[in-house]
C-alpha cells in the first residue's frame, strides 16, 4: 500500500525517535512549473512563548560555563558553589561540579571551566593517581554530554614562594600529552595556564614576569601536545604577540580570513579575558594608557580584529569588583554594555560563577542581568543581532526579555535557518539539489571542525547521510569581519547528487545534521548543533542518537 504524505506526517514523528517544537509558521510553495517541482520552506526564530523559548538552547561548545576544580582528592579546597553548601561534602568530590552543571542545564549549559591543579608536583613527576583522577573527571564530562575549558595550574593564589620551574612545566606537559590527546573530544579549548596565580601568567614564583622566552617554550610545547584541530587561549592579548615573536616560535602575524582555522600558531591561539569590564583596564587586560580597554588602544583593537577567528572566553571578577575597585552593587557591570562588548570581541563562552549569587552567596552583576529588562530599540540602536519573534509572544504581542536572556541566547553561535529549497519528488539515479540558507545570530562563529550532513529518515527511523563536504561551519560568521554596520550574513548550504542505492521509495523526512567531528561523539545528539527555529523539529534516535534538524519531507519515487 502506498503511504500518503498525510499518513507519513502523522506517523513519522513517533517512529524511531523524538520530535520537539512542532511546525507552526512553516510555509511552502511550488516554483517554476517547467522544472521538476520544488518546495521552498521558510523558517522563523524562537519566541519566548514557544516550548522552551525562554530556556537556553542547548548547544555544544558555546554559552555559559560553570567553574570548578577537577581531579582532586577528598580535601578542603575552593568550593563548592553556594547553592550546594550543606548539601554535599565539605571535602572535594565530583558531585561539586556535576550537581552545579545539572542546576544550570535549563540555561543551556554545555561547558565546564575545569582547573586541574598540579600544586604538589611542582618539583616532581605527576603521580599516576593524579593522572587517573584527571581521566575520571574527563570521563564524567563525556558521560554527561559536557566539554571542558581546560586549564592546568600550580599556584592557587598570588604571592606564593613555591612554584614550578620551566623545566618541570615542560616535563609535565610531556606526561599530560597522551591523556590530552586521548580525551580531546571533550576538550573544547585548552587555556595556556601553568604559569603564575591560577595559571593566568602573573605573580609566578619561579618564572619572571618578563620571561617571554619561557612562556614561548610552554606555548610551543602545548601546541605540539594538543591535536591541531584544537585551540589554546591566553589571558592577555599582548601575551600572544609577545610569545609568537620569540625565537622558539618565530610565528608572529595577525590572523585574518586568509589564514584562519589553519594549523599555524597564530590561528590556534585565542583569548580568555578573566577581568571582563572590571575597571578601565578590564582587570589588567589592557593597562595601556590613555584608552585602556577601549577602541583606540592598539592592543584592544588587535583583539577586536582577531576575535572573529579564534575562541574567546571571559569572566567577571569575583564580588563585582568594578570601576572603583570595591565590591559594591554600584560598581557592577550593565548587561547591555556586557553584550555589546561580547559581540565586539566575539565571545563564545562566559562564566556563570563569578559575580552570581548561586556561586558567591550574594547578588551581584549576573543577578542584576536576570532582573533587568533589555529593550528592542536599545539593541537595534547598537546594531545587535536580533531574531524575528524574540520580543513577541505567540499572538504577536510584545514580550518582556531580560539582559540575561539576551546574553544567554547570543553567546557563541546561534544558527537560525531562513529557508530551504527541496525537490518535492526525486528518483534514484537522477541528480537533484537541496539548498539551505541560514544566519548566525550569535556573537561568534564555531571554532572546532564540524561535519555538515543532510539526512533522509524513513518511517522505520533509518537514517541516510548525505555529506556536504564543501561546507565549513567555522566560516559561518555572524557578520563580515570588520563590518562596522554588523550586517548579518546569509550562508548557503548546497548539496547536489543522486540517492544512494539503498534508499527505498516512499516519503522521507529530510534534515540538517551537524554532529561532532570526533567519532566517539558523532552519534550522540547532546553534541550535535540545534538550530534556533520554532518550526524546525529536533529528531533523535531512540537511544539519543543523531540530533537532526528536520527541514521538511521529500518523496522518493520508484525508479
Amino acid at each position: 500500500m502506498k503511504t500518503t504524505r498525510r499518513a507519513f506526517l502523522a506517523t513519522a514523528a513517533g517512529v524511531g525517535g523524538s520530535v520537539a517544537l512542532g511546525t507552526a509558521g512553516l510555509t511552502q510553495e511550488v516554483v517554476d512549473a517547467a522544472a521538476p517541482p520544488v518546495r521552498v520552506m521558510t523558517y522563523h526564530g524562537l519566541r519566548p512563548t514557544d516550548p522552551g523559548g525562554r530556556l537556553g538552547l542547548r548547544n555544544p561548545e558555546r554559552g555559559w560555563r560553570i567553574e570548578t576544580i577537577i581531579a582532586e582528592p577528598a580535601r578542603k579546597t575552593f568550593g563548592p558553589a553556594h547553592h550546594l553548601v550543606g548539601r554535599v561534602s565539605p571535602l572535594y568530590q565530583e558531585d561539586w561540579w556535576i550537581l552545579d552543571a545539572e542546576r544550570f542545564a535549563p540555561f543551556g549549559l554545555t561547558l565546564v571551566q575545569a582547573y586541574c591543579y598540579l600544586t604538589e608536583f611542582a618539583a616532581s613527576p605527576i603521580s599516576d593517581d593524579k593522572l587517573q583522577r584527571l581521566q575520571a573527571s574527563l570521563d564524567n564530562l563525556r558521560q554527561r554530554g559536557l566539554k571542558a575549558v581546560l586549564r592546568f595550574a600550580y599556584e592557587r593564589q598570588m604571592g606564593l614562594k613555591e612554584g614550578p620551574t620551566l623545566d618541570w612545566v615542560l616535563r609535565h606537559i610531556d606526561q599530560l600529552e597522551p591523556l590530552v590527546r586521548r580525551n580531546v573530544d571533550v576538550i573544547y579549548v585548552l587555556q595556556a595556564g601553568f604559569i603564575g596565580a591560577w595559571g593566568e601568567w602573573h605573580n609566578a614564583a619561579k618564572i619572571a614576569p618578563d620571561d617571554y622566552a619561557a612562556r614561548a617554550a610552554i606555548v610551543k610545547r602545548l601546541l605540539e601536545a594538543l591535536p591541531e584541530e584544537r585551540m589554546l587561549q591566553v589571558r592577555v592579548p599582548r601575551y600572544k604577540r609577545l610569545v609568537l615573536q620569540q625565537p622558539a616560535l618565530a610565528a608572529w602575524g595577525e590572523v585574518t580570513a586568509d589564514n584562519a582555522f589553519t594549523s599555524t600558531p597564530p590561528a590556534r591561539i585565542g583569548f580568555h579575558n578573566d577581568g571582563f569590564l572590571a575597571g578601565p583596564s578590564d582587570g589588567g587586560t589592557w593597562p595601556e594608557e590613555p584608552h585602556f580597554g577601549q577602541p583606540g588602544n592598539p592592543e584592544f583593537d588587535y583583539m577586536t580584529r582577531e576575535s572573529s577567528f579564534v575562541a574567546v572566553d571571559g569572566e567577571l571578577f569575583w564580588g563585582d569588583q568594578g570601576f572603583d575597585g570595591v565590591a559594591a552593587r554600584g560598581a557592577g557591570v550593565d548587561g547591555l554594555n556586557a553584550a555589546v562588548r561580547m559581540r565586539l570581541h566575539h565571545y563564545s563562552s562566559f562564566s556563570l560563577a563569578h559575580s552570581y549569587s548561586e556561586r558567591e552567596g550574594k547578588p551581584y552583576s549576573i543577578d542584576y542581568w536576570l532582573q533587568t529588562p533589555v529593550k528592542a530599540d536599545a539593541l537595534q540602536q547598537a546594531a545587535m543581532p536580533l531574531s524575528d519573534g524574540w520580543f513577541a509572544d505567540g499572538l504577536g504581542q510584545p514580550a518582556a526579555r531580560s539582559q540575561f536572556e539576551y546574553i544567554q541566547d547570543h553567546l557563541g553561535y546561534r544558527l537560525e535557518l531562513q529557508k530551504s529549497t527541496i525537490p518535492a519528488q526525486v528518483k534514484g539515479g537522477v541528480e537533484f539539489t537541496v539548498e539551505v540558507e541560514l544566519i548566525n545570530r550569535g556573537f561568534s562563529t564555531l571554532h572546532n571542525r564540524r561535519p555538515v550532513c543532510l539526512t533522509l529518515i524513513d518511517q522505520a527511523g533509518h537514517v541516510t547521510e548525505l555529506a556536504v563536504t564543501a561546507a565549513d561551519p567555522r566560516q559561518w560568521q555572524p557578520f563580515r569581519p570588520g563590518d562596522a554596520e554588523y550586517t548579518p550574513l546569509v550562508h548557503k548550504i548546497t548539496w547536489t547528487g543522486t540517492l544512494p542505492a539503498q534508499v527505498a521509495p516512499g516519503w522521507q523526512q529530510i534534515g540538517l545534521w551537524l554532529p561532532d567531528a570526533a567519532e566517539s561523539l558523532r552519534g550522540d545528539a547532546r553534541f550535535a548543533v540545534r538550530v534556533a527555529n520554532r518550526d524546525v523539529p529536533w529528531w533523535t534516535g531512540p537511544r539519543g542518537e543523531y540530533g537532526i534538524n528536520l527541514l521538511g519531507i521529500i518523496e522518493i519515487a520508484a525508479s
